[in-house]
Parts: structure tokens; C-alpha cells; sequence
């Protein structure tokens, strides 16, 4: 499967790289990235105005700002993209619900299968709690993460279906992230966390969802589908 990395410097840029080295079976043919690419093992381009038509899918660990651009060039040149960047907005989702009517887009906040299963459990378990316990989600992440609260915050919100949650968020040290979900109600509490102790739990996430898609027919995925 041959590979365009867009946001190949950032830190799941690299992480991504690196899971890929380690499999025969991936290629990264190059990558997108306006920041300096010191060690990059791929030719690297500054924005997609001269990327080479070659990949079987691109994947996306960029910038909201940069969505645009990207599925403009994924479109020209029919190509499946994996979107990963979190702090969309409703714009951003606009544009990707768009371009999924021409080519195949899989689109989620988090592509860890534990927060996957961590939202199929918060579903059933809302269901059986109901009203009669308050909800609240506290999430930790790198203090280099720019969007607070996060993409898998609101999912996890998503996944209680209810408007009244409050979610907290951390911005500390180096942490991958970490979510815990809290439901409290009269003399009991039931605490649900996940952690992630590395970024690689993403990066194979994202080529699971990436080999998924090559297959796909044009249209807007996410891990249920997956």
C-alpha cells in the first residue's frame, strides 16, 4: 500500500513513519508538510501543489486549516484519505462531508480501538443509568496539544448522548492522553478510563482504517464501520 503522509513532521506524522517501518507491506512514497523535515526517510513537500499522483490513500495527521487543500487534491486525483486531525469544526465537517460523495473518507476524533469499545460500553451503560446519575469526563493530554477539550472528549460525550456532561481538560507534561469517564449518582459512583501509553495506538489504528478504505466505495466511514 503506498502512502502520502500529510503532517509527516508532527508527532504522529513520526509516529506513523516509524509504525510503518516496521511492516514490508506499507510504503510511504512521500510526505506533506510546511514545517522543516530534518530525518524524514521520504521526500517531503510543502503543500500538495506538487505531490506526485501515486498513493493508494493518504493520510491525514495535519491541521484543521489544512482539510481544504488536502481533499481538494484528494479528489483530483481519486484518492482515499484517512482524516485523523482532531479540532474540527462545523465547517471542516461541511467540507468532508462533500468530498465523501466523489471519494471514500474515514473521518474519526480517535482511532483507538479501546475508545471505541469504551464508547459502545458508555451507549449501553447511559441507557441502563439514566437521569438519575450526572456525567462528567476529564481528559489529560501533552502540553503541546492545541484543541481542548479534545476530539475524543467529545466523542466520548457523543457516546452518553447528553447535553448536561462537563467535560475538564489538562494540558501536562508529555501524557498520550488519557479520558475518564465518571457517572455519579446517589451513594455510588462508576468510574470508566482509558489510557493510552504511546502514540503507536493510533498509528495502527490509522493503517487498519487505511487498508479498510482502498476497497471502499466513495462515501464517509468511521470505526463502526471499521
Amino acid at each position: 500500500m503506498n502512502i502520502i503522509i500529510h503532517g509527516c513532521n508532527g508527532r504522529m506524522g513520526r509516529m506513523l513513519t516509524q509504525t510503518i517501518s516496521e511492516h514490508s507491506e506499507y510504503n510511504v512514497i512521500c510526505g506533506v508538510d510546511p514545517e522543516c523535515s530534518e530525518g524524514i526517510p521520504y521526500p517531503v513537500y510543502r503543500d500538495f501543489a506538487f505531490v506526485p499522483p501515486k498513493a493508494d490513500v493518504v493520510i491525514d495527521f495535519s491541521h484543521p486549516a489544512a482539510i481544504k487543500d488536502l481533499l481538494g487534491w484528494c479528489i483530483l486525483h481519486d484518492s482515499p484519505v484517512v482524516i485523523a486531525t482532531t479540532g474540527l469544526g462545523q465547517e471542516e465537517h461541511r467540507i468532508i462531508q462533500e468530498a465523501s460523495k466523489q471519494i471514500p473518507v474515514f473521518q474519526s476524533a480517535n482511532m483507538s480501538l479501546g475508545i471505541h469499545a469504551l464508547c459502545k460500553a458508555l451507549s449501553q451503560i447511559s441507557a441502563i443509568l439514566g437521569s438519575e446519575f450526572d456525567t462528567g469526563i476529564f481528559e489529560t493530554h501533552h502540553k503541546y496539544k492545541k484543541d481542548a477539550p479534545s476530539g475524543t472528549a467529545y466523542l466520548l460525550k457523543d457516546a452518553l448522548n447528553s447535553n448536561s456532561t462537563a467535560v475538564t481538560a489538562l494540558r501536562l507534561g508529555t501524557i498520550p492522553g488519557e479520558h475518564t469517564v465518571i457517572f455519579a449518582g446517589e451513594d455510588e459512583v462508576l468510574e470508566l478510563t482509558h489510557t493510552a501509553y504511546s502514540r503507536k495506538i493510533f498509528a495502527v489504528g490509522v493503517l487498519k482504517a487505511a487498508e479498510f478504505l482502498i476497497v471502499e466505495k466513495p462515501g464517509l466511514y468511521n470505526m463502526n464501520d471499521l
